[in-house]
């Protein structure tokens, strides 16, 4: 099982000032955004903070670990965005489905994350 940690945010200020206290220490920063989130701002917000993030931080590798609930389309409009890391709740099928899906673009469906630390 891998061990990384993720943080949980839900302001572009939190990523921001969590960016800049990682920055120093490691190469790479997981991200976890809660199913809520993303139903209330939409898609555009995530697309949104990342490009942010990304243009501010250059040097620093921004992955986002996003939780989809049981919206198929949410999960599948979040897989053409590149989001990272995708947490969906289903039976088999659609799983093995979206699953396809996720392979050609590079996405992981469920990842198994453990976690470390949620405070920064």
């Amino acid at each position: 099982m891998i061990k990384k940690k993720y943080y949980e945010i839900k302001t572009y200020n939190e990523l921001d000032s969590l960016i800049i206290k990682r920055k120093r220490e490691h190469s790479f920063t997981i991200v976890y955004i809660k199913n809520f989130l993303i139903k209330g701002f939409g898609v555009d917000w995530v697309r949104t903070m990342k490009n942010l993030a990304n243009k501010k931080h250059k040097k620093h590798e921004i992955k986002f670990f996003v939780d989809c609930g049981y919206d198929f389309g949410l999960s599948i409009l979040l897989i053409k965005e590149n989001i990272n890391f995708i947490r969906l709740k289903s039976n088999k099928v659609i799983l093995n489905k979206i699953e396809s899906i996720a392979k050609k673009n590079n996405v992981v469906l469920n990842p198994n994350f453990i976690i470390e630390n949620k405070n920064y």
